[in-house]
């Protein structure tokens, strides 16, 4: 999913996935993505999935890192069948934090919108730049947080599932963790955010082997 350089001045990336009735299907990349320092122009990322029912999608990606002075566009349209299984994340850094450089980017554009059975049951839009002090609700929490946001539905899971209660009580003090459902479908929305990239890597490990087990499907090595 990442290309090897990451995303340079001008690039651009489109996926078109589709996972088919009862097949499952894992994507996973071993890198970050890293978008680089630009001059003008931007580089951007457009990707569709589309599950039928009874099909299982994850898709697990390394952390997006937004370096300074890069401009990243992203769009993603996720559209799944009544009694689809899906298990997306989006992952965030706020730049090259071990180089001392957060936030230090020039925009960050992404639009995310989820069909449940041919009803738009999320939509996610934003445009981030922190010059313009636009990144304030992201680092609301923490000053310079990682930031995973999932996407889950399963016919298996209902409001009062433990795994809700499981991912909530992944919370520490340095490391928030919460559940909302969204409207007129089995979709909820997962957020979690922490100082620490490890501890939130952590965290999302435990809480993917929660979900599969919830659904009732062994867990996926994801270095095989």
């Amino acid at each position: 999913m990442s290309p090897t350089a990451g995303m340079l001045e001008g690039d651009q990336v489109e996926l078109d996935i589709s996972v088919e009735r009862s097949a499952k299907l894992v994507l996973s990349n071993p890198t970050a993505l890293r978008i680089h320092k630009m001059n003008t122009g931007k580089a951007a990322w457009k990707q569709v999935f589309n599950l039928d029912s009874n099909g299982f999608l994850e898709t697990h990606p390394e952390w997006l890192i937004p370096q300074a002075h890069s401009r990243f566009e992203q769009r993603t349209r996720i559209n799944i069948a009544a009694g689809g299984r899906l298990f997306f994340i989006e992952a965030l850094a706020p730049g090259r934090v071990a180089s001392g450089e957060t936030f230090a980017f020039d925009t960050f554009q992404n639009r995310l919108e989820v069909y449940y059975d041919h009803k738009l049951v999320a939509l996610e839009t934003g445009n981030i730049a922190p010059a313009a002090k636009s990144h304030s609700g992201w680092k609301a929490s923490f000053e310079n947080p990682y930031v995973y946001s999932l996407y889950v539905s399963a016919p298996e899971l209902n409001e009062n599932d433990p795994f809700f209660q499981f991912a909530y009580e992944q919370q520490t003090p340095t490391l928030l963790c919460g559940s909302s459902k969204l409207d007129r479908s089995p979709c909820w929305n997962l957020k979690i955010l922490s100082e620490s990239s490890v501890e939130a890597k952590a965290a999302l490990a435990r809480i993917r082997e929660q979900f599969y087990q919830t659904i009732g499907l062994p867990v996926v090595d994801l270095r095989k």
